[in-house]
């Protein structure tokens, strides 16, 4: 009796498995800004009383882990538009409205007056933010009168500038 061995050989195939990523990325710019509203005029009432203008609301918007500071600076008194030798001073106050995001606002100069008697001419209020975040700042805006009848008829103007400046 014979025998007869085969020894064959068989490959078997084996499963490989393959993986590979892919990275997202958005890059957020930095964003600051501060919107003024519109111009305002009121009308004297002709009495001794300080002039309020309606509370002026600022947008300011700042996505800066570190935060802002913001300066409101009336650049003058009010001042005559035809002799700027009459003038009346301007009475800032700063107050913080709504906030949106993350950030802490903290008003950090609520009121200044400018002095043109004195020579001080501007008046500034500030207030700064932790983070990133939006806020809605009230604007409180006062022509000091005096004594009504003691500056000349005409228009007065003062141009209050905002600024804000990362941390």
């Amino acid at each position: 009796m014979t025998a007869v061995l085969t020894i064959g050989s068989s490959t078997m195939a084996m499963a490989q498995d393959a993986t590979d990523s892919q990275k997202f990325r958005v890059r957020v710019p930095t964003t600051i800004s501060i919107t003024a509203p519109v111009d305002a005029q009121i009308d004297h009432d002709e009495t001794d009383n300080d002039l309020s203008f309606p509370n002026q609301q600022w947008v300011v918007k700042a996505n800066v882990l570190s935060g802002v500071m913001v300066a409101f600076e009336a650049q003058s008194p009010f001042t005559h538009t035809v002799d700027p030798t009459f003038q009346r001073d301007a009475k800032l106050t700063l107050s913080l409205g709504g906030t949106q995001g993350p950030a802490d606002w903290t008003i950090t100069q609520a009121t200044d007056t400018t002095d043109y008697a004195n020579a001080s001419p501007t008046a500034v209020v500030t207030a700064s933010s932790s983070g990133v975040g939006r806020a809605s700042l009230d604007l409180a805006v006062q022509f000091i009168t005096d004594n009504y009848g003691t500056f000349a008829a005409g228009d007065y103007e003062s141009t209050v500038v905002g600024t804000v400046t990362a941390n």
